[in-house]
């Protein structure tokens, strides 16, 4: 037992360190314009590379689960790891010929890598710290975040002074010497240290490990899906555009970069704040503050300009990661720490296709230019999770948990 403890915070900086450089794929709206001069494609070219990463991330998500059984967390994490470096490096090879490729390069493999090595990541240290579920969930999280915050300025400077190709091979190979030395460190804790855990936070009788067959028949697992899918539409119809959006509306490219470094922040502290807080407030209550958050700033941003825009940007990050910290939580809570990877990456779905709809509804109205309706149908869109949880939580009562 006294190993285990010893160990404890070697695997939690870990974490943070393969959170902190694989969080860097959200930054895609920094990348974006300096990618698309230099091989003279249009944005409509590469519209869909965000959307798509998404989608990928979540693959990456669920099939980290499912392997959770079967292969040790430090090889998969480390799969993980070299297929994000990997198409970062590919990426600086693209072809100006073949914008399609990126698809393949950043969405493709970097974003599957990334989904790979969060679900393992965030699996293993749930388990580590499984009396302060709240707190580790959030501050994992938020370190994938924090990646745009921290990152944004550094990839800036390489993109303006050495160009587009040397910068994604540098990333790609100080990304891939860090994240393969912390992803040497991902292992479980021992089942009998994992109980003694979980036990001073939950009653033995009500611990039960669902498998993903009998999570997937639960209703409680359908209020969480639709939850996040609805959630999440402000955040991934605005972030690849923000520079852009920032710019047709008459302010500086300091401005536009500001507000994306904003999210960062946002998204960082909303998914370290809410899962605190919902441990004293309620999973669910949590979930319902961030989606009455959500739906006033993207109102906001409908005639947002200036301190305005960045302050609408600010709140509808920190909604999404306040979700995004709060439904792993969740998710673990309802159904379980040992099958947790492969549960939540059926939660992810929720986000995946969210990317590909509200990825194609930014896609449409980024080449038009106004935002105007998706901004105003999103603030609606983000209210559905009210009535949800509301939901979620008078079955939870009935079941006998207070979530």
């Amino acid at each position: 037992m006294k190993s285990n403890n010893l160990y404890k915070p070697i695997v939690l900086i870990a974490g943070m360190v393969i959170m902190l450089c694989v969080g860097i794929l959200y930054m895609w709206s920094v990348f974006q314009p300096h990618v698309v001069s230099f091989h003279g494609w249009s944005s409509s070219d590469v519209a869909m590379t965000s959307a798509l990463m998404i989608a990928f991330f979540v693959a990456g998500n669920i099939t980290g689960g499912l392997l959770q059984e079967r292969v040790h967390p430090r090889v998969t994490a480390l799969a993980g790891c070299i297929m994000f470096s990997l198409g970062m490096f590919l990426t600086s090879l693209i072809s100006s010929k073949s914008p399609y490729m990126i698809y393949v390069t950043y969405s493709l493999l970097s974003g599957f890598g990334c989904g790979l090595s969060y679900c393992i990541v965030l699996a293993v240290l749930q388990k580590w710290y499984s009396a302060r579920m709240g707190f580790v969930t959030g501050l994992s999280v938020s370190f994938f975040g924090l990646s745009v915050v921290l990152l944004t300025p550094i990839t800036q400077s390489l993109l303006n002074s050495v160009g587009v190709p040397i910068t994604f091979r540098t990333l790609s190979v100080i990304f891939l010497v860090l994240t393969a030395a912390a992803a040497l460190f991902m292992k479980n804790p021992d089942k009998e240290y994992y109980y003694s855990e979980i036990t001073k936070v939950i009653p033995p009788d009500n611990i039960k490990q669902f498998k993903p067959s009998q999570m997937l028949k639960s209703p409680s697992y359908y209020y969480i899906l639709f939850s996040a899918f609805t959630s999440s539409a402000g955040y991934l119809l605005l972030v690849p555009f923000i520079t852009t959006l920032a710019a047709a509306r008459g302010m500086s490219e300091t401005m536009g970069l500001f507000s994306v470094m904003s999210t960062g922040v946002a998204n960082a502290m909303g998914r370290i704040l809410a899962p605190l807080v919902s441990d004293r407030l309620g999973r669910t209550r949590a979930a319902i503050v961030c989606a009455f958050i959500a739906s006033a700033a993207c109102a906001v941003m409908i005639f947002a300009r200036g301190a305005a825009f960045v302050v609408g940007i600010f709140f509808i990050a920190f909604a999404y990661g306040g979700t995004s910290g709060i439904n792993p939580v969740i998710t673990t809570e309802l159904f379980g720490a040992r099958h947790s990877g492969a549960n939540y990456g059926l939660v992810l779905i929720s986000i995946g296709a969210s990317s590909i709809v509200f990825g194609k509804i930014a896609a449409v109205v980024g080449a038009e230019g106004n935002f105007s309706t998706a901004l105003l149908l999103c603030s609606l869109v983000c209210l559905v999770p009210v009535p949800l949880m509301l939901l979620l939580r008078k079955r939870c009562k009935r079941l006998g948990k207070d979530i």
